[in-house]
């Protein structure tokens, strides 16, 4: 069993039960993040998977530069060159908050919009296609996964507001 130092300088077994959460912790994004670069490389679409992540945000409700930014985990300058590349493109349009002149938000074009259900829909196929192979039980198990993964996201989205 591994061990760890405690704050004694002790050495304490690390329970199988926190490895596994520590894997897990690593594991989802790297995964989250494969299956789209590799879904972004066999296609012919132009959209990095950034773009791809904003043009989702902005297809639920226009949001804030500062709000896609947050939720991409990049700087507000990172994130205002995607809008800007995604504009210059027409996917996206940037407007003055009529309550605050300050903010910007960014919503969809119908272009956008387009772009965003031909993505949806080829990465539904892509990711369907490969599924096909798996056995019922790993089915099961990835649709479980998912609600897991949406329980998760609604207790950590309860703790930032």
């Amino acid at each position: 069993m591994p061990v760890v130092y405690n704050s004694g300088m002790q050495y304490e077994p690390v329970p199988a039960r926190s490895r596994r959460l520590d894997e897990i912790a690593e594991g989802l994004p790297q995964r989250a993040s494969a299956l789209t670069r590799l879904f972004l490389a066999r296609t012919d679409l132009p959209l990095s998977r950034t773009e791809t992540a904003v043009l989702r945000a902005v297809s639920i409700r226009p949001q804030r530069v500062t709000e896609l930014a947050a939720g991409e985990g990049v700087t507000q300058p990172a994130i205002t060159r995607v809008v800007n590349r995604l504009a210059r493109n027409g996917w996206v349009a940037k407007e003055t908050d009529p309550a605050d002149g300050r903010v910007v938000m960014v919503t969809i074009t119908s272009a956008g919009r387009e772009l965003f259900d031909t993505v949806r829909r080829e990465y539904g196929a892509l990711v369907h296609e490969e599924m096909a192979a798996l056995d019922d039980d790993d089915v099961e198990t990835l649709a479980r996964a998912i609600d897991v993964l949406d329980e998760l996201i609604a207790r950590l989205q309860q703790r930032e507001g």
